[in-house]
């Protein structure tokens, strides 16, 4: 009965795009308005620290987003024009004709408008737009259903600190649980997804993980679940928020037993940019406003599950052609999250394998992390999508599982409560892939987004060889995490005994450990280098001959109290490292929340 009612309304929907492309005096399109300038603020300006521009520009950024952009910007680009917000002149102009922006956006210096086309003569008479270009369309990666019936019996594997239930194989297959076992979980790393809506807070799963933030881009509000109200028309469909449900428990979710995602540690913001009230794709603006926006709230990783794909005109023009990498608005702005510093993973595309090629944007993208599907034994799936772009670059970079991943499934649409499916497609490949480059970014903070992509495919099964269905191969999330030397689990673990305090820690290095070097720093006065003192950690667990694995010490106090500040050190023969990176500057202490964090 879906499958009839997809159809129909996909038949509705092309009678109605047709009907459209034969009355353009009469139907809206909408459009992107681009300005010349930013009124007094040109491009060519530079912009001097603590001049009113700066200012200006470092408002609308969070102490986190410049520390982050400050791994691959120099001090004098780390803000830029693109930070500087739109000319409120040129905006007021726009709406004396009677049209309502309802996108806006720093980086493209743009306001996305839905017009009439005998409206567009007026704008561009406009002394201060540059040109004006249509709004393309997203969707997000279609599911393919699956009719395989969970395994009740499954029994957990011995050797491993969690309970993965069903959610086990798409997580061993990539090396995870290996890095669970060390402590490397994802804290510390902000990740940020695009999708249709996420029902985070009733599922098991997801109601105890960190979210920091969400927001409806099409609804303009704080909720990114189902919603349906007289001043949402016409309204969100009852499945609105499942994808977004079920890619965030793939990345992150947690539920001994039930479920697990490589990075459960990490903290998230939320956007639903999908509108699936009519199974239509959705506008690429709410895409880019949402980047935008969590850009600047400072998160490491961004994962998406949207794609671009060509459509019959007037509705776009794109053709593979186009696919280069440097075209459409969303891989520039894809591209632009790179330049930040933000590592962005994205589907692939559930488009086959097809000649010629069916890759998609931001998949293009020559900073954007593209993730094909393979099934549980390695095998390419049926339909995940290929390159090469049309400039001839290798996509995708690199594949994970997408066939019959476990994932938490939405309170509503399924009406009961916790559930969970089989699922598949590269909806699922990339946000498993999304969360190991937060297993790297927790393990190596310091890494940029194409250091990042670079462990990854020198890591992968096929790096000796890649090509255009596999990229550079299956992902090892174990050896990706150590491509870039020694490291040491960012998340220790703390027991209270007596009111002293047990820690334990992991260090790990393919080169020999120095033993004697790996030690806890800790203060409960003051931040400089002078105020902490130091012990040595006792090697409990040795896992080879590096002197890898399990290192303890005990204080004698309780670490928790009086927001005692403590960090860790160590080295191999090849460089010393401390956690929090760049400490005694960064620390981790127990806020009065009585939760580690790092500051």
């Amino acid at each position: 009965m879906k499958r009839v009612y997809s159809l129909f309304v996909f038949i509705f929907l092309s009678m109605n795009l047709f009907a459209q492309s034969n009355n353009p005096e009469v139907n809206e399109f909408r459009y992107w308005i681009y300005f010349k300038d930013k009124g007094k603020f040109k491009h060519e300006d530079n912009i001097e620290k603590g001049s009113e521009a700066y200012n200006l520009a470092v408002s609308n950024l969070t102490e986190r987003a410049l520390m982050r952009r400050a791994k691959v910007l120099s001090e004098e680009n780390i803000v830029s024009y693109d930070d500087l917000p739109l000319n409120e002149e040129y905006i007021s102009k726009i709406k004396e004709l009677g049209v309502k922006p309802h996108a806006y956006s720093r980086w493209m210096n743009a306001v996305s408008v839905k017009v009439k086309k005998d409206k567009l003569d007026g704008i561009k008479k406009l002394p201060f737009v540059s040109k004006i270009e249509g709004v393309q369309f997203l969707e997000n990666v279609k599911s393919h259903e699956s009719n395989k019936i969970p395994d009740n019996n499954f029994i957990q594997l011995e050797g491993y600190k969690f309970n993965y239930g069903l959610s086990f194989w798409q997580n061993e297959q990539i090396k995870v649980p290996q890095l669970h076992n060390l402590g490397v979980t994802g804290f510390g790393v902000m990740v940020g997804m695009c999708d249709d809506g996420f029902n985070w807070r009733n599922h098991e799963a997801l109601s105890g993980r960190d979210v920091l933030g969400e927001y409806d881009w099409i609804f303009k509000d704080d909720s990114t679940l189902f919603q349906f109200s007289p001043n949402q028309q016409p309204g969100d469909i009852g499945d609105q928020d499942g994808h977004g449900t079920a890619t965030m428990s793939t990345l992150g979710g947690f539920k001994d037993g039930k479920m697990i995602g490589p990075a459960f540690d990490v903290s998230f913001y939320l956007s639903k940019t999908e509108y699936g009230a009519t199974e239509t794709p959705v506008e690429e603006d709410y895409w880019l406003e949402a980047v935008e926006w969590m850009e600047s709230k400072g998160v490491d990783v961004i994962s998406s599950s949207l794609i671009y794909k060509p459509y019959d005109e007037p509705n776009n023009k794109y053709t593979y052609k186009d696919m280069d990498g440097k075209t459409t608005v969303i891989v520039r702005a894809a591209d632009k999250c790179a330049y930040y510093g933000v590592v962005v993973c994205n589907s692939m595309g559930n488009e086959r394998q097809t000649d010629p090629p069916s890759i998609v944007s931001p998949p293009d993208g020559d900073s954007v992390i593209s993730v094909g599907a393979v099934d549980s034994t390695g095998r390419i799936t049926f339909f995940s999508s290929n390159g090469p772009t049309s400039d001839g670059r290798i996509k995708p970079d690199i594949v994970a599982m997408g066939t019959d991943v476990w994932a938490a499934s939405s309170v509503s649409f399924t009406n009961i409560p916790n559930p969970y499916s089989y699922t598949s497609g590269t909806s699922f490949s990339c946000p498993l892939t999304a969360g190991v480059c937060a297993l790297i970014l927790s393990a190596h903070p310091e890494l940029t987004p194409m250091q990042v992509r670079d462990a990854l495919r020198m890591t992968a099964d096929k790096k000796d060889n890649p090509n255009n269905v596999y990229g550079w191969g299956l992902i090892n999330s174990y050896d990706a995490v150590l491509y870039n030397g020694m490291f040491m689990s960012n998340k220790p673990e703390i027991e209270i005994k007596d009111g002293q305090s047990v820690i334990t820690i992991n260090v790990v290095s393919k080169e020999n450990i120095d033993a004697s070097s790996v030690k806890i720093f800790y203060s409960t006065s003051g931040n400089t280098a002078s105020d902490f003192k130091n012990e040595t950690m006792e090697l409990k667990k040795k896992m080879n001959e590096t002197n890898s694995e399990t290192y303890s010490v005990t204080l004698p106090f309780d670490i928790t109290k009086d927001l005692a500040k403590f960090y860790f050190a160590s080295s191999d023969s090849q460089k010393a490292i401390t956690q929090p990176f760049k400490a005694p500057e960064k620390f981790f202490f127990f806020n009065p929340d009585n939760k580690l964090v790092i500051y």
